[in-house]
């Protein structure tokens, strides 16, 4: 009789409908458990993309403000794409490139209000970290890749990941973004 391998994890029913049995076993995406906002007595599973911010969250070397506000800093980061769908384009890149963003494109309020609050977040932390604030968020990249990339030690990369979401938190929270 063969034994049963029980490193294995099951594939749910959900991931298979949407056809997500790769990312899945990867561990892209995760399964979240949540109150349905139409019926709250009713719960609904949830399919979430595993971001690096979140284990930093289970290993706790940053808290849950600090995941709250990297959340937050990525909405305004999606927010000021807007209708280009690109997050590296530039306000410039817009205006000369009209031809591919629309005849009269114009950023929204919206869209303007978070590109100054992008700004303001990245002349109050500096070159360096916001760098590294992108690479967690935007980038959703793990503190090795982050390590290699900007030449760190590994002893000092937890460290100086968890100042750079300090100094990130304080600023959302004085400024309330």
């Amino acid at each position: 009789m063969a034994r049963k391998n029980r490193n294995t994890r099951s594939i749910p029913p959900i991931i298979e409908l949407h056809n997500l049995e790769k990312r899945f076993a990867a561990r892209e995406i995760v399964l979240e458990i949540g109150v349905n906002p139409a019926n709250p007595k009713q719960k609904e599973t949830r399919i979430r993309r595993q971001c690096s911010y979140d284990r930093l969250l289970s290993r706790c070397v940053i808290t849950q403000k600090q995941r709250d506000c990297l959340d937050r800093f990525a909405i305004l980061c999606e927010q000021s794409v807007g209708r280009t769908k690109n997050i590296y384009a530039t306000i410039s890149d817009l205006f000369h490139n009209k031809h591919r963003y629309g005849r009269n494109f114009e950023p929204t309020f919206r869209q303007s209000r978070a590109f100054e609050k992008l700004f303001k977040i990245r002349n109050m932390l500096g070159v360096f970290n916001s760098d590294i604030i992108v690479m967690l968020s935007i980038g959703n990249m793990d503190c090795q890749t982050i390590g290699r990339r900007l030449n760190i030690e590994r002893k000092k990369n937890y460290e100086i990941i968890k100042s750079t979401c300090d100094c990130l938190e304080n600023i959302m929270e004085k400024r309330n973004y």
